[in-house]
């Protein structure tokens, strides 16, 4: 999915393909137990008003609903059950809309989709002109007409004589970085981390290029203590809507995606799926957080009162278009290493381990197993010159260096001149006389925006420094299944979930007081490709980039003995009009360890894909 090209829609287009759809399918055979049943569904009136639905049910594909005592519409529909749990859903015949109802038949209680793709043509954005910020992103109300809006509402089935529940399903944590290794009958194979109420992320194992890993906006809802509702949109993706309902229990699953698919056919189908529990990472919210609400990270950049409102995170409107007279320019206003505060990724180097000038006076030269070479000269704790294979002038430039193990040196610099921009990163073990380079040029294959990590492995040529004969630092799967907090600043650290093992993921959370409900929760959740090298036992890289939209490439590398990292920032503004080059320092707390080792028997960590 991640590499998929989906259409941009119009509304015409979108009624057409719905125009032409067909009833509801069911990848898991059909539930009858709602046939001849009446069920009226009362909905809350909080947050959003929720209506009043009368159904009745005269077959297993057919039922006439009345929306808030309306005129009876017949709809097409498809149910499957569990427990004690049926799920229905149907669209509503001659519209853009309908409904997904979750009913218990144990308590009377309901929890209700309603489900709709937007009746105008969206919010168009200029990227040649205009970006924006993640704070003001939600509030743009921009969307796609292929995208599935959705609002879900509490409620129950009334019963005549009885009293209504006093119970309802509510907004949850408990299922917060929970991981499941999920197959259905529709033949998908996902690898599910529910990482927050209000992201999820995936990992699709059935597709040749699955691997990556995915983050969608969620709600994740708790029925009980062994059920729960999940529902995701494939936003800045298809736009498709998924809810499902999860049994812990057994470890099952039933669900229904609507949408629109990547050959722009309507998809509405329902089934069921058998799980593997694989673990959890650590949660980080506060003791006494019941998590029934929203974290404040989240809430003051979404009204929930709002119908149809979700924490989207859209990284495709948050840079201007990049093109190469401007991507020379910026090359032009490097900001390097936060000078005069300038740097936008300034938050990443707050926590930063001390510079060292542990170079300084040293004369060497970096050579890969390839033939590829820098030879240096460091001048001072900050000065470099180098110069290239088969160069002969040399180039100028500052750099940082930081040691990050007994005579392990991570070190970075710009490389002034280049067309397109670029930089280097080195891991010098003078110990061992082993070095990596990762040699990163903006200009990647898939947007003008992408860095490019060349990796090379080699040795150091230096007077008083044996190489070793046969080791070399190198690609590996030793951090796979393993996940870190990350803290940067006073107010913000992360969660990095290494779940892929060319792919990660991680969640912002906010550093607010303490004891306030909500504080801690996670918020913010988004996924990159990166890779993973071992300099050392304990020692590590973990360079990732946000491919396709941001422009920005991370280099963490960490020290699991020290239980802190450090490394690079490099990257472009959002306005396109400064590269940047930045250190990067964070204090770790170790999060928990899963065994992913047999959901990926064809890695490969020896060649980059």
């Amino acid at each position: 999915m991640f590499r998929t090209t989906y259409n941009r829609l119009n509304k015409k287009q979108v009624e057409d393909i719905l125009s032409a759809s067909a009833p509801p399918a069911s990848a898991s055979g059909r539930c009858s137990c709602l046939v001849g049943k009446t069920l009226r569904v009362i909905l809350d009136q909080l947050p959003v008003e929720g209506p009043v639905l009368e159904y009745t049910f005269q077959s297993d594909t057919q039922l006439t609903l009345k929306e808030n005592d309306g005129a009876a519409i017949k709809c097409d529909y498809s149910a499957v059950s569990m427990r004690d749990i049926t799920l229905f859903s149907h669209m509503i015949t001659g519209t853009k809309r309908g409904y997904t109802v979750i009913v218990n038949w144990e308590t009377s209680v309901v929890t209700a989709f309603e489900m709709w793709f937007i009746d105008s043509e969206g919010l168009v954005t200029n990227p040649d002109e205009e970006y924006f910020e993640v704070e003001d992103i939600c509030k743009l109300g921009c969307f796609v007409n292929r995208e599935v809006q959705r609002q879900y509402y509490f409620g129950y089935v009334e019963t005549p004589g009885k009293n209504p529940p006093d119970t309802r399903d509510k907004l949850s944590l408990r299922l917060e970085n929970c991981m499941i290794d999920w197959k259905d009958g529709r033949g998908r194979h996902n690898l599910i981390t529910y990482t927050s109420s209000t992201f999820s992320t995936f990992v699709e194992l059935d597709t040749p290029d699955g691997g990556d890993v995915l983050t969608f906006v969620s709600d994740i809802l708790q029925i009980s203590d062994s059920m729960f509702i999940h529902c995701f949109c494939e936003v800045e993706f298809s736009g498709r809507l998924t809810i499902e309902v999860i049994d812990l229990f057994s470890v099952k699953k039933l669900g229904v995606i609507m949408g629109i698919d990547e050959n722009d056919k309507f998809e509405h189908t329902l089934y069921k799926g058998q799980g593997r529990y694989l673990g959890r990472y650590a949660a980080f919210y506060d003791f006494n957080d019941k998590g029934d609400r929203y974290s404040e990270f989240i809430t003051k950049r979404s009204d929930y009162s709002v119908r149809g409102t979700r924490a989207s995170y859209r990284p495709s409107l948050m840079t201007k278009t990049l093109t190469e007279k401007s991507l020379a320019e910026a090359a032009d206003n490097i900001i390097l290493f936060n000078k005069d505060n300038k740097s936008p990724n300034a938050i990443f180097c707050e926590m930063s381990m001390e510079d060292t000038s542990y170079c300084a006076g040293k004369a060497l030269t970096f050579l890969a197993d390839d033939g590829y070479s820098i030879e240096y000269i460091f001048t001072t704790g900050k000065d470099l010159k180098y110069r290239f294979k088969d160069e002969s002038n040399w180039r100028e430039d500052e750099y940082r260096a930081t040691l990050l193990d007994d005579g392990l040196v991570i070190l970075g610099h710009n490389v002034t001149g280049l067309n397109p921009p670029g930089c280097i990163i080195l891991a010098l073990d003078f110990k061992n006389g082993l070095a990596t380079c990762i040699d990163s040029r903006f200009g990647g294959k898939y947007d003008l925006h992408d860095i490019d990590p060349k990796y090379l492995f080699g040795v150091i040529e230096m007077e008083g420094v044996t190489p070793t004969r046969i080791f070399r630092h190198g690609f590996t799967d030793e951090l796979l299944g393993r996940a870190f907090t990350w803290t940067y600043s006073d107010s913000i650290s992360s969660i990095h979930i290494y779940n892929a093992p060319r792919s990660y993921s991680w969640t912002i959370i906010s550093n607010a007081a303490p004891g306030t409900p909500g504080s801690r929760a996670g918020s913010y959740v988004w996924s990159s490709p990166c890779d993973y090298i071992k300099l050392r036992d304990d020692v590590y890289i973990m360079n990732w980039v946000e491919q396709n939209w941001e422009g920005v490439m991370g280099c963490a590398c960490m020290n699991l003995r020290l239980m802190h990292d450090c490394g690079f920032v490099y990257g472009i503004t959002h306005d396109c009009k400064n590269i940047f080059l930045d250190k990067l320092g964070a204090i770790a707390r170790d999060a928990g360890r899963l065994d992913l080792s047999g959901l990926y028997p064809l890695r490969n960590f020896n060649v980059k894909a």
